[in-house]
C-alpha cells in the first residue's frame, strides 16, 4: 500500500514528451516527470552532422550539465556569472508547466536550491531603475 505522503518521479524521453504531451503528465498526487535527453532529442546543426551544445526550448532535460548565464552592469562594469545548475521539476506539476526547482551543481552552495523572486520583491535604486536584492540559497 502506497503511503499518501510519499513522493515519486517517473523518467520520460525527452523525444517521447515532444512527440506525445500527455505521456509527460504526472503519474499521481505527489508525483513528477523527470525528463531525459536522449539521442533522438539531440538538437543538431551543419546539417544533422554534430551535436548543438544549447538546449532548444522546454522542458529542461535533467541529464543535461546545464549553467545559467547572466550578466549586470554595462559598458567596463559588465560582468557575467556562470553558475553550473540542474532544474528538477515541481512535484504535481507536468513538464509544460515549466516550473522547477533550481539546484546549484558546483561551488559552496552545491546542493542547495535557488531563491526565485517575483516582481514584487523589486527595491527600487537610483535613476528610476529597481533591482531584486540577492538572496542566501536554501
Amino acid at each position: 500500500v502506497k503511503d499518501s505522503e510519499s513522493k515519486m518521479y517517473v523518467t520520460r524521453r525527452l523525444s517521447e514528451c515532444q512527440r506525445n504531451s500527455s505521456k509527460a503528465l504526472p503519474e499521481g498526487p505527489n508525483s513528477g516527470v523527470l525528463v531525459i535527453q536522449d539521442e533522438e532529442s539531440k538538437p543538431t546543426c551543419c546539417f544533422g552532422s554534430c551535436y548543438d551544445s544549447e538546449l532548444k526550448g522546454l522542458p529542461f532535460p535533467q541529464n543535461a550539465k546545464l549553467t545559467v548565464i547572466y550578466r549586470t552592469g554595462v559598458g567596463n562594469d559588465r560582468r557575467s556569472y556562470h553558475d553550473p545548475v540542474m532544474f528538477i521539476p515541481v512535484l504535481d506539476h507536468p513538464p509544460s508547466s515549466n516550473r522547477y526547482y533550481v539546484i546549484k551543481r558546483r561551488g559552496k552552495h552545491s546542493g542547495e536550491a535557488s531563491v526565485s523572486a517575483s516582481e514584487e520583491d523589486r527595491v527600487p535604486s537610483c535613476f528610476c531603475f529597481s533591482y531584486v536584492p540577492e538572496a542566501k540559497p536554501q
